[in-house]
């Protein structure tokens, strides 16, 4: 029987990605998937359109480049009363950039037989300690690997050590693929108002590129990984320091946030050319360290040797480095490509692959 989904965000870029990836590489053909994928509903913040039995796929392609209108709709939680007659379960996908999917997500896995999930990283980090682990508690019925690298195996090694009595004790790495790309720019001799044009036509910075350089995006994915490790910690611990200076982050304006730090362009390659004269670089660096009386956790830019582990990071990959209570002179590593659309898709599918047991 095809698996149900639901596309919150649909018209989005990681939204209409996700719905390419599905048809173009045959997700919703028994012949090709073992469990095939039938897309029941789709949503925009405004409208969505929803069929029990599975809409057309020219149809749901339309939604996604916006030539289709679906029905009006203001709260998020409209979208999962449209379930309620649903005996099967379906899986509602968040890949919106939205602050207020919490109640959303909550309603779901506290209330219905549903499954969620998510790239969107508000929710894991809105929520308290106590609600976070209930939403994430059983793998079956919500996946958030996207909330981190773009999907690459860091939540699951965190949960699998955790389950294991294998605690994270530090946690090291470049988490932004956005902030790592720009890095690799200005290592290339790129203006920083050029590079930064570069990652957002490329699809590597949020909606808003201002939650990539104010440090926020980053704190989010270290809060996620530290929870996910079962360490009782908010936002409010977390110490960041922003890429940029804190007078050009309320321009949350694409265009015109690349007006106004052309005025940085000199001061960033002054400073990138000086790492790069001792051999180092800068990269922009999140750090977790369970202390002993509450934990230790940071975001900023940090300078380092062009050979060291995230020193020699090029593009958007992203690298962390786990240490442990039991292998205290050994640390797991985790390397994926980073920003992009594409592997963001892919691994919401792959989420949707390990969710219905096919992994």
């Amino acid at each position: 029987m095809p698996e149900s989904i639901f596309i919150i965000g649909a018209t989005g870029k990681v939204g209409k990605t996700l719905v390419s990836q599905i048809y173009d590489k045959g997700d919703t053909d028994p012949l090709h998937r073992r469990n095939p994928i039938s897309i029941v509903g789709v949503a925009s913040s405004t409208s969505f359109l929803y069929d029990p039995d599975g809409l057309k796929e020219t149809l749901v392609r339309d939604f996604a480049s916006r030539s289709t209108e679906g029905i009006a709709y203001k709260d998020p939680i409209r979208l999962v009363d449209l379930l309620r007659a649903s005996e099967d379960s379906v899986t509602m996908i968040d890949v919106t950039p939205s602050q207020d999917m919490l109640a959303l997500h909550r309603k779901v896995i506290e209330e219905t037989h549903h499954k969620i999930v998510t790239a969107n990283k508000n929710p894991l980090v809105q929520s308290d300690f106590s609600t976070f682990q209930t939403l994430t508690a059983n793998p079956k019925r919500y996946r958030y690997r996207c909330s981190v690298m773009a999907g690459a195996e860091a939540v699951d090694i965190i949960r699998d050590m955790r389950d294991l009595g294998e605690i994270p004790t530090e946690i090291t790495g470049s988490f932004s693929g956005t902030l790592a790309y720009i890095t690799s720019e200005l290592e290339a001799g790129r203006k920083f108002s050029v590079a930064l044009s570069k990652a957002i036509t490329e699809g590597y910075t949020e909606p808003d590129p201002t939650r990539d350089l104010s440090g926020t995006d980053v704190a989010n994915k270290i809060l996620i990984l530290v929870r996910t490790a079962g360490v009782n910690a908010s936002i409010d611990d977390v110490k960041i320091v922003p890429f940029i200076p804190e007078k050009y982050l309320s321009e949350s304006d694409p265009s015109r946030l690349l007006l106004r730090v052309r005025e940085i362009d000199e001061d960033m390659k002054l400073k990138m050319d000086n790492e790069m004269k001792k051999n180092s670089t800068f990269k922009y660096v999140a750090r977790f360290v369970m202390g002993e009386d509450a934990p230790e956790i940071s975001v900023g830019l940090q300078s380092m040797p062009r050979d060291s582990p995230l020193g020699q990071l090029r593009g958007t990959a992203n690298k962390i480095v786990i240490k442990s209570n039991i292998y205290k002179d050994r640390y797991y590593a985790v390397e994926a490509p980073g920003a992009g659309l594409l592997p963001t898709a892919m691994n919401i599918r792959r989420d949707l692959l390990y969710q219905n047991g096919d992994r």
